[in-house]
């Protein structure tokens, strides 16, 4: 979706999910240097009141970013920045991530193109929010 398209205050849902596996989490964990052992190991999670070990949170933007793209809004953009991210629950290895994002502003570039402000949030396949932030 080219920038032309993108409309103001509409609401772009992904039209799929994502599945968060376990492998998933560990190669995240593993290569990013965030091999904690509440994203590694079951039974510490656990000890923490979770259900299972958590997806790392840097991995959820990630698969936000994804799921939009595929959608087409973020297809054809570049992550300029992030204001906010609110973790609002853990999601886990075997839950299905969906995203939204809503456009807030809009702001025309000299050289083609320009800037999108947006809203975004990522639920599991319980319509649980999971994250929720402002993008630019």
């Amino acid at each position: 979706m080219y920038f032309e398209d993108v409309e103001i205050g509409k609401i772009y849902k992904a039209e799929i999910s994502k599945p968060v596996t376990g492998s998933e989490i560990d190669i995240v964990a593993q290569l990013s240097g965030m091999d904690l052992p509440g994203f590694l190991d079951a039974e510490f999670a656990k000890g923490w009141g979770f259900k299972n070990r958590v997806t790392p949170g840097p991995y959820i933007l990630a698969c936000m970013v994804g799921l939009m793209a595929k959608q087409g809004f973020l297809a054809d953009a570049v992550m300029i920045g992030v204001d906010s991210i609110k973790f609002r629950s853990p999601a886990y290895p075997g839950d299905r991530l969906t995203a939204e994002a809503e456009v807030k502003t809009k702001k025309e570039s000299k050289r083609g193109g320009g800037n999108c402000n947006y809203d975004w949030k990522v639920y599991n396949q319980k319509n649980e929010l999971i994250a929720e932030g402002n993008s630019t």
